[in-house]
């Protein structure tokens, strides 16, 4: 078994998603090692709350298909987002 390897901004979102789940539920995960990273996916995948979802969506889009396939081979099934981005490329008029 490999061991996971995220990108910078990966890294910097799942940092994010820990807050955000944090402040949500007052439960921390320990970030510094794979069982903590892995449990923080698997809680945060079922949570409701908006904020946590954004950050959860925001890490899952920042995955390659090496990294999905680490994690399912891990039991982590990911919840992948249904709009693939927050932010529309064309600006309204106001």
């Amino acid at each position: 078994m490999d061991t996971l390897i995220f990108s910078q901004t990966a890294i910097f979102r799942l940092q994010q998603l820990g807050s955000q789940y944090y402040h949500s539920t007052g439960e921390r995960h320990r970030l510094a090692t794979e069982g903590g990273i892995l449990e923080l996916l698997q809680s945060s995948a079922l949570i409701s709350d908006r904020k946590v979802r954004a950050a959860y969506d925001a890490f899952v889009m920042e995955l390659n298909k090496r990294q999905i396939d680490a994690l399912a081979a891990r039991g982590i099934k990911l919840r992948f987002p249904m709009h693939t981005s927050l932010v529309t490329s064309i600006r309204q008029a106001g």
